[in-house]
């Protein structure tokens, strides 16, 4: 568990020396509060650590400590049950070394008994294979169902005065193909859970996938097709529905060969 605070300004001449000592106390005083919180959990390990903002903290302790999971809060402000990333974890977020979780307002509230049900976005790419592992582990050491979730995006043409037209001949052929790739994917899997089930929807992906959230107790996505491997990168897909999830959010990073 990683609390940050500033350590000074960036020039330490202008710095009192005890503003680095007062931050530091806070921040173990914070700490504090969340291991009491936590009715002496073991293996819990406490870090306070000085840098120039909290999503540098983390990013900085979860590549020391080779991390597999980053987890932060929503702002407090929102709509109950709903991920509204402030800046820390909007942050966070951004080039994350790992897989990052964001839980919902309200959580800590009115989280689940257990996790029953384990949701993964699949879109046919390697990224979002790689997320459907993970949530299907996931599923595994929970006991949970894995729904997996494909979204086939329609495609509109204008035509002047005939207006918009959606080829209902595109959308069959999509939605077809797109439930190969993801059976194709269900086989792939390292590790089964008992139950897995599939679904390949039509409309808008950050739209439907929003709607599954209300569906399942954590939802799984892949990060975008490109950028550092390693690396958490969010598209637009995934940023739009780390706004309105209903459901804890798990983005996980480019994956290697």
């Amino acid at each position: 568990m990683v609390c940050a605070y500033r350590a000074g300004s960036l020039s330490a001449r202008v710095t009192p020396p005890e503003y680095g000592a007062s931050g530091r106390d806070d921040a173990e005083a914070r700490l504090a509060v969340a291991a009491e919180r936590l009715h002496g959990r073991t293996g819990v390990r406490f870090v306070t650590r000085a840098a120039r903002s909290a999503a540098a903290a983390l990013h900085e302790v979860a590549e020391e400590a080779d991390a597999e999971l980053v987890v932060v809060g929503s702002s407090h402000r929102g709509a109950l049950r709903r991920i509204l990333p402030g800046t820390t974890a909007a942050q966070v977020l951004s080039a994350a070394p790992c897989a990052v979780a964001v839980a919902p307002i309200g959580f800590s509230e009115n989280r689940p008994g257990r996790i029953q049900s384990v949701g993964a976005g699949f879109d046919g790419g390697p990224e979002s294979a790689g997320a459907l592992q993970r949530a299907a582990r996931l599923a595994v050491e929970q006991r949970a169902v894995l729904r997996a979730f494909a979204v086939v995006e329609p495609v509109e043409r204008t035509f002047g005065w005939a207006g918009d037209w959606i080829y209902p001949e595109y959308v069959a052929d999509a939605v077809a193909t797109m439930r190969e790739e993801l059976a194709a994917a269900r086989g792939a899997l390292h590790e089964a859970p008992r139950r897995v089930t599939e679904e390949v929807l039509e409309g808008d992906p950050a739209t439907e996938l929003v709607r599954v959230s209300e569906q399942v107790d954590v939802l799984v996505l892949g990060s975008r097709g490109y950028g550092p491997v390693g690396r958490l990168v969010v598209g637009s897909v995934a940023a739009r529905v780390a706004t309105a999830a209903a459901c804890p959010l798990v983005l996980c990073p480019r994956a290697g060969e």
